[in-house]
């Protein structure tokens, strides 16, 4: 994937101002483009301040591989007045957004990428909605979206910003040199700015915590680093399951629990709910043989009084309650991935990339001060994919549906061997003769069932998944 952000440009654009009037606003805008993995384009217009800093994502346009537009999306971010010039194509906006793709596609990032994408399919997604490209929507009007990642970005960074001098953006890094043009499959790293989870309350019928905001990660990049698959690739997915006991004893007081309660819960006596089922247990003891009454008694009693049930009831008859052991479910585990590369630069260019990317994952894996310095934030955070580089009709150029996917990660260890040929050694320039990197991640969430879907797009088994 090869992304370039557009410079921001002035542009004017006509908002209502009360119900008859309008008034001409200026406002700026950028325009980031993305090269996709299937062979298609994203193009993604923001507005900004007057000195670029991005404000919001008002549009998100994404074309496939053989021009044709697959999505065109308006944000809620977006303005009315924005709305009508984004779906108006001779609109000064427009004509803006499309100057400003069709100079990313000239740009050395997107004539280089390693997705097969041309620049002829780059400049197909900068006419927005009424472009040359095949639109599969049967109408051309956007429709507004629900508010996404950037609404959740926003309440997270509102109430401290990070320190002047954190790094929020870093380049498109390929190694080695020919990478991009070679059919050889990939894996790559792409960073992304740390998007927190949102509440969900009981309103929604539910309870917990949405990822809504992290699932758009293309969007979300902010420098990506390119390597070739290592060796040694492994993946491994646990679940955390453990014996558990439960005697006659612990049923009795769960069952006189869950009957309380529940009657309470219902409105009802609770009192009468809690004596009933206690007589109950009562004359199920009463009608046992005289030696099982005499068990079942030391049981209880042991209870009452505080003593570990099972040892008197050992010592006095030899006997210990049965503790209906299964083994239950506890709950899910967290996958961890460990990689190990070798870099050894052949030039100078390679030299200079390969330093790039060894300070692409150690900025970016340390913790942020906040400005007031009273707060560390999260970390930059990776979603990582093995790409396979086959022909296209082969399914080539996309993802890797042979070997196992990945889920946002973060990074945790970082080390870097500067000698991994046991001498020192150098260039002219100072540059090691090779380094080596060992990289350790976890994903930020358990893998689920449902989150399989259908696999490759036809039918459920026809790829490994995470």
């Amino acid at each position: 994937m090869a992304s370039v952000t557009s410079p921001h440009a002035p542009v004017k654009v006509s908002e209502k101002q009360g119900k008859a009037s309008s008034k001409s606003v200026q406002n700026y805008y950028k325009t980031q483009v993305t090269t996709l993995g299937d062979g298609g384009v994203m193009r993604e217009t923001y507005r900004t301040d007057a000195k670029g800093n991005t404000i919001s994502k008002i549009q998100e346009v994404v074309v496939d591989k053989d021009g044709k537009q697959t999505k065109n999306e308006i944000l809620s971010t977006a303005t009315e007045g924005e709305k009508k010039a984004l779906n108006d194509p001779n609109s000064q906006l427009r004509t803006s957004i499309k100057n400003q793709t069709e100079k990313a596609a000239d740009s050395d990032q997107i004539k280089n990428n390693i997705d097969g994408v041309d620049s002829d399919t780059v400049k197909k997604a900068g006419g927005g909605s009424g472009n040359d490209a095949e639109n599969d929507n049967d109408n051309n009007q956007t429709k507004p979206a629900a508010a996404t990642g950037d609404s959740i970005k926003e309440l997270a960074n509102a109430t401290d910003e990070s320190s002047e001098g954190t790094r929020t953006q870093f380049p498109t890094l390929v190694h080695p040199t020919g990478l991009g043009k070679s059919k050889q499959d990939v894996i790559r790293f792409d960073m992304m700015e740390y998007m927190p989870q949102q509440f969900i309350n009981a309103s929604t019928g539910a309870l917990g915590f949405s990822n809504a905001g992290r699932q758009d990660f293309r969007s979300r990049s902010i420098g990506s680093v390119t390597l070739p698959i290592p060796s040694g690739i492994s993946d491994q997915n646990n679940a955390d399951w453990g014996s558990q006991s439960m005697t006659a004893l612990d049923i009795f007081k769960a069952d006189l629990a869950v009957s309380t309660l529940g009657e309470a819960a219902k409105g009802g006596n609770a009192g009468e709910a809690f004596a009933n089922t206690a007589q109950g247990y009562l004359d199920f003891v009463r009608k046992q043989p005289g030696a099982l009454k005499t068990a079942t008694v030391n049981a209880f009693a042991a209870a009452a009084s505080g003593v570990e049930g099972q040892q008197l009831l050992s010592r006095t008859t030899g006997m210990v309650m049965n503790p209906n052991m299964e083994l239950l479910f506890k709950g899910p585990t967290l996958r961890p991935f460990s990689f190990k590369f070798t870099l050894a630069p052949r030039d100078k260019d390679e030299a200079k990339t390969i330093v790039s990317i060894i300070r692409f994952f150690k900025q970016g894996m340390a913790p942020i001060r906040s400005k007031s310095n009273l707060f560390l934030k999260t970390p930059h955070t990776f979603q990582l994919r093995y790409l396979h580089r086959g022909e296209k009709e082969d399914g080539g150029t996309g993802l890797h549906f042979k070997l196992n996917a990945f889920k946002e990660c973060a990074l945790q260890s970082f080390g870097v061997n500067y000698t991994p040929t046991g001498n020192y050694a150098t260039y002219q320039d100072g540059t090691m003769v090779s380094y080596e990197i060992t990289m350790g991640f976890s994903e930020l969430e358990p893998v689920f069932n449902d989150d399989y879907g259908l696999g490759n797009g036809s039918s459920p088994d026809d790829a490994i998944g995470f």
